[in-house]
């Protein structure tokens, strides 16, 4: 008997709608750390893509939101 999963976006890997992609935490990788395939060779990639992505998001906030405004007032 197969393997499988159900929900609702119709793929098994979870994250938005089934896709794999767990918004800030980028996508979850079921590759072993030796394993040197493309697929996961690209899906570690992204994953460090996405996570850049959100690093700097954060910082960008961070700066506009608390740095900038103090940096404004000691004028």
């Amino acid at each position: 008997m197969a393997k499988g999963g159900s929900s609702i976006g119709g793929g098994g890997g979870g994250g938005i709608l089934g896709s794999g992609i767990f918004g800030i935490f980028g996508t979850t990788i079921k590759c072993d750390s030796k394993d040197d395939s493309t697929f996961c060779n690209v899906m570690k990639l992204f994953n460090l893509l996405i996570v850049f992505f959100v690093v700097v998001y954060i910082l960008y906030i961070v700066y506009s939101f608390f740095i900038a405004p103090a940096m404004k007032k000691r004028r």
